[in-house]
């Protein structure tokens, strides 16, 4: 649910960044997500693990709430982001979720809007534009960009699924697109059903956009409150994930969404090496994170670290179950 709700706007990021490497670094970005540690860590130092996640989190939930401001009323993109983060923040703090059976249909609709799209895009010969993008260190860039939409609590099989997903529609994408026209696009998706004369469907998308990515900022932020109390711990969180979606451009939002991901698997490589544990995952893990940390803009890497500070300051006190 992740990779719909995200991947309007990671298209265009991640071509500016990857160029015709941006499906190699989907391969890459579920590599690092098998590495990220997953177990539980010491008490001593959950918080900070913890504050790693919630930033993380929220930052997703400033993307997806983008993106629905995108593709669905483009010219009132604020508004309609602001909207949707109020809407999911109303919802947790009434402690609502997706039902599991809905979930299984919203992931149906999304697979079958996917091979949609690679459908269409491999029916019409595409017309390039010129140019060829970045060369092979634009994979990790490309990476760095779509690792947040993998959703690394899910099993292997379905990380796997969502990386080759993910692939295909890249590299259908840049089939149709190619890479400099994906990377300056503002709104990829739509720029690609224009392509091949899909402009009657673009409703469509707008739906699918909105079925994807209004659930997934609801467990995105449902996962960042953790075990802070309701409905005050989803005002905050709420609050935070707002300003992102207001303030930061689309493109921006889902470069720091980025960011605190790697960031957040860093932490926790790190943290599950300093409680003495001979993890080989974690070291191969830490050291891919730090090297895509390294193709982010700098001002990102500053924003991550004063947002997971912060984050271990809210989470240091917040021990007590959630209500």
């Amino acid at each position: 649910m992740r990779l719909g709700a995200g991947l309007g706007i990671a298209l265009a990021v991640g071509a500016a960044g990857g160029g015709w490497w941006l499906p190699a670094g989907a391969v890459l970005a579920g590599v690092l997500a098998l590495l990220a540690p997953r177990d539980g860590l010491p008490a001593r130092v959950a918080p900070l693990a913890d504050g790693a996640r919630l930033m993380a989190r929220l930052g997703l939930v400033a993307v997806f709430a983008s993106a629905v401001g995108v593709y669905l009323l483009p010219q009132y993109r604020v508004p309609v982001a602001a909207g949707v983060v109020l809407l999911v923040t109303v919802a947790d703090g009434f402690g609502l979720a997706l039902p599991r059976f809905l979930r299984g249909w919203v992931l149906g609709i999304l697979l079958v809007a996917a091979a949609g799209v690679v459908a269409l895009c491999l029916a019409i010969a595409p017309e390039r534009g010129a140019g060829s993008g970045p060369g092979f260190t634009g994979l990790f860039a490309a990476t760095a960009v779509l690792f947040p939409l993998l959703d690394r609590r899910k099993p292997d099989r379905w990380l796997a699924g969502t990386v080759v997903v993910a692939a295909a529609l890249c590299a259908a994408a840049l089939y149709q697109l190619g890479p400099v026209r994906t990377g300056l696009s503002g709104a990829p998706l739509a720029d690609l059903l224009a392509a091949v004369d899909g402009q009657a469907i673009e409703p469509l998308l707008a739906g699918v956009v909105v079925i994807a990515a209004v659930p997934a900022a609801l467990g995105a932020l449902t996962e960042a409150r953790g075990k802070l109390s309701r409905p005050l711990g989803s005002v905050l969180c709420g609050l935070v994930a707002a300003a992102g979606a207001v303030l930061l451009e689309p493109g921006q939002a889902m470069l720091i969404a980025a960011a605190l991901a790697l960031a957040e698997v860093l932490v926790r490589s790190l943290l599950t090496l300093f409680a003495r544990r001979r993890d080989v995952r974690s070291v191969l893990g830490a050291a891919l994170a730090v090297t895509l940390l390294a193709w982010l803009p700098p001002g990102t890497l500053l924003i991550a670290v004063a947002a997971i500070v912060a984050g271990t300051l809210v989470r240091l006190p917040s021990r007590a179950p959630a209500r």
